[in-house]
């Protein structure tokens, strides 16, 4: 790491400030490989026993349409890069620095989709490295009737019980995907959180996107569960795998509609002792009748409704 670098970590100056994670190969070769994939921000730093750890907020996927595309072409541009890069920090290579070539990196606050991503993805599968590499991009979930779902500052899920969410992803391959059988899964535990179609599906393009349905389960407590997204050929141990911790929360207003509806059934079917015997027989029943027919659906079709 670089000199300069290192006492922004040791004054903690680095926390907030904005970077570039690029993917950087074969650099002692004649033609190093040099990609700039993601902006990022510093949310802390340390360093100990001689090795500093970084801790990344990920950001937009960088712009590439005016970069390079072929192998030859960017392992070209590598070269120049890199020679640049030296020759700014003293004549050294650091894997981390703050003093770099003033070639146009910078976040333009624009929201990075699935092109970006795959103009970086198909990029760097023209490294050997991930030649038959199988890309996975997995877009923010998004609620059935539209709108993002938040995230707390545990990278937890938040979803409110029977709020279906929507979860896109993407993949992408460099070469043919004929005859290899391979399929993206999207697991849960089945319990609080299960998925109200299929769960799989079987790769037949090099790009493409499914879209997988998350169903929460009614819960009478806050649980903590998982998705997870793999890939792999069908009927083998995934080749890998990603997903998130998610916390399912019991319904606020489901519960106040259930108190509320039970102790409204709860008064009716008392009604008519406190009316008296004197009251018409008939408005007795019917105050009976609705009363049970509150507290029923209080307790059917609220509680265990969808379990």
């Amino acid at each position: 790491m670089a000199p300069a670098l290192r006492r922004w970590v040791a004054d903690r100056s680095v926390v907030g400030r904005s970077c570039v994670v690029a993917f950087v190969a074969d650099r002692q070769s004649g033609s190093p490989f040099l990609l700039p994939v993601r902006h990022a921000l510093v949310a802390d730093a340390e360093c100990a026993a001689g090795v500093c750890v970084f801790r990344l907020r990920m950001g937009d996927y960088t712009d590439l349409d005016d970069y390079p595309v072929t192998e030859d072409e960017l392992r070209a541009e590598g070269h120049r890069y890199l020679d640049q890069l030296i020759a700014l920090n003293d004549g050294q290579f650091y894997l981390a620095t703050g003093c770099f070539p003033s070639r146009s990196m910078a976040n333009d606050g624009m929201h990075s989709g699935p092109a970006r991503w795959a103009g970086a993805a198909g990029r760097l599968a023209q490294h050997p490295t991930f030649r038959d590499s199988y890309f996975i991009r997995i877009d923010e979930p998004v609620l059935d009737r539209g709108g993002p779902v938040p995230f707390d500052e545990q990278g937890r899920l938040l979803l409110s019980d029977r709020r279906a969410v929507r979860l896109k992803v993407w993949f992408r391959t460099h070469g043919s995907v004929e005859g290899d059988e391979r399929r993206l899964s999207c697991v849960t535990d089945g319990a609080h959180l299960r998925i109200s179609f299929e769960d799989f599906c079987d790769i037949g393009s090099p790009y493409d996107a499914v879209e997988f349905w998350l169903q929460p389960s009614p819960v009478g407590f806050d649980a903590l569960t998982r998705v997870t997204v793999a890939h792999g050929r069908e009927g083998e141990h995934p080749e890998i795998s990603a997903g998130f911790p998610v916390v399912v929360r019991r319904s606020r207003s489901r519960l106040l509609t259930r108190v509320t509806l039970s102790a409204l059934g709860a008064f009716m079917i008392g009604l008519p002792a406190i009316v008296g015997a004197d009251s018409p027989l008939l408005v007795r029943v019917l105050f009976a009748i609705v009363g049970t027919a509150l507290l029923s659906v209080s307790t059917i079709a609220i509680v265990r409704g969808g379990s």
